[in-house]
């Protein structure tokens, strides 16, 4: 750490609520990781979480703790960043699985031996190293891919989500860049789409540490919240960073998945009408869509009309 005086590399955030059973896993992991600090945010827990992490935080070369009341993964990633002192951020959730022998070697590669001032650094599923400077088209192409939408084959294994991710801090804490705290599903697509403007130099890296895995906490296996009014808040704060022709296939492709969600909430095919409702007040374009979820809405605003 000698030659960036004293900053560590990579600050990682871990957002903790209600993790006991996987964070003693996780955190031996984490501790194979130098030149980086650890941020354990407890976003209120009611197990044994604070114990696990009050135990196991003194092995850590630089970790430290914050004791939050329950705001939500995004508030606990926000409090994170406003503390974190390293040259770039990751997150990593107290639920999931990473290697920290990968993530070691790939700091050495991509970030001590490089020292490039890449904004974003992003770990894909195929390809090859390589880094770009964002223009209109290859800015449009990416956040396509945060988005979710169909985009060229050279964008495979971009996702929405922050992990598998290294954001410059600079440039987050330059922009006031944070995760949205109304939402309970996308803030994390909002967080990095948003980024993906700010940005001026992608890496790509067929590298993979991390490992999702889906739970019943899992924000997308959740359904006690109000699914329209989630997409609405979202969709509002999307509109203002992505160019038109985004943020109306994004419309479409939320009305299509938004439909399937209410179909498993108990009751919520009544709220379809007024998700319907949203798609024609807010501009829709359906054509970019895979076919499969053309047809569903069409057939939607059909019955609906």
């Amino acid at each position: 750490m000698s030659e960036f005086k004293g900053q560590p590399l990579l600050s990682i955030i871990v957002p903790v609520y209600n993790n006991a059973k996987t964070l003693p896993a996780l955190m031996q992991q984490l501790r194979l990781v130098t030149a980086v600090e650890v941020i354990f945010i407890d976003d209120g827990s009611t197990d044994r979480s604070l114990d696990v992490i009050r135990h196991q935080l003194k092995l850590f070369e630089d970790g430290r703790l914050i004791v939050a009341q329950h705001g939500g993964a995004a508030s606990a990633r926000n409090q994170g960043i406003a503390v974190a002192k390293g040259m770039y951020l990751a997150f990593v959730d107290a639920d999931d699985e990473m290697n920290g022998v990968m993530l070691n070697k790939i700091i050495k590669t991509h970030l001590i031996d490089q020292q490039a001032q890449i904004d974003l650094v992003l770990f894909v599923t195929n390809g090859q190293v390589h880094d770009m400077s964002l223009n209109a088209t290859s800015r449009f192409q990416l956040m396509q891919a945060l988005l979710k939408l169909p985009v060229l084959t050279s964008y495979e294994g971009v996702g929405p989500e922050p992990f598998n991710k290294f954001y410059r801090t600079q440039l987050i804490k330059g922009a006031n860049l944070m995760f949205n705290e109304s939402l309970h599903m996308g803030e994390d697509m909002l967080f990095n789409v948003a980024a993906c403007q700010k940005a001026a130099d992608v890496r790509f890296v067929p590298a993979i540490y991390y490992q999702y895995l889906p739970t019943a906490q899992s924000t997308t296996r959740r359904l006690s919240f109000d699914i329209v009014a989630n997409s609405e808040c979202f969709l509002e704060a999307l509109r203002p960073i992505v160019p038109v022709a985004l943020s109306a296939a994004k419309v479409a492709d939320t009305v299509v998945m938004d439909s399937r969600r209410l179909c498993r909430q108990p009751g919520g095919w009544l709220n379809m009408p007024q998700l319907i409702q949203m798609a024609r007040q807010y501009q829709s374009d359906a054509r970019s869509l895979p076919w499969r979820k053309r047809v569903l809405f069409w057939v939607l605003n059909k019955l609906l009309w």
